[in-house]
């Protein structure tokens, strides 16, 4: 009951009741918000869970080879599952002077360091398995000039199929 006082002990005014609701709503919208936040982010690690950097690959990483021509970072995986390529050499490019290399040059580097590094993975020279074939990054301009000389050689299906084990030592006798 009320009186002209204000409300007896344990009864609620319109007004304290509308605050009291308030703040549990505020409370409700909050903890939505961190759910859509919490989820989101579950997401966002979900799809990079595999993603490393270019430059982190070493011999014997498996990976799925990047559509996009400009490469700072690549889906790796275990070589037991689904992947594209497999790194087998990751070396500084020695080639002439100090300019960018021109891909004339580039593919000499090539022929002279990863073929021979395809041998010795593999087991057999790169001639002798049709269905595989050489593949390599290399640094962009700004990055050459900033001192990056890294040229990773990796080995993929012809085909462009996929992998689901390690091709090294898998063609030697």
């Amino acid at each position: 009951m009320t009186d002209d006082f204000g409300p007896s002990a344990g009864e609620v005014t319109p007004k304290q009741a509308a605050t009291a609701g308030a703040r549990q709503g505020g409370r409700w919208r909050t903890a939505i918000v961190i759910g859509v936040i919490v989820v989101f982010l579950a997401i966002v690690l979900y799809v990079v869970r595999n993603s490393v950097s270019a430059g982190d690959l070493k011999v014997g990483d498996c990976f799925d080879i990047p559509t996009q021509t400009t490469i700072k970072t690549v889906d790796h995986h275990p070589c037991t599952e689904s992947h594209t390529a497999e790194v087998i050499l990751v070396a500084d490019y020695t080639g002439e002077g100090s300019t960018y290399p021109i891909s004339l040059r580039l593919n000499s580097f090539v022929e002279e360091h990863c073929q021979p590094a395809f041998t010795t993975y593999v087991g057999r020279e790169i001639d002798s398995l049709p269905d595989l074939s050489i593949g390599y990054f290399y640094p962009s301009r700004d990055g050459w000039e900033n001192g990056d000389r890294t040229i990773t050689c990796y080995v993929a299906r012809s085909d462009e199929g996929q992998m689901v084990e390690s091709v090294k030592g898998s063609a030697t006798p």
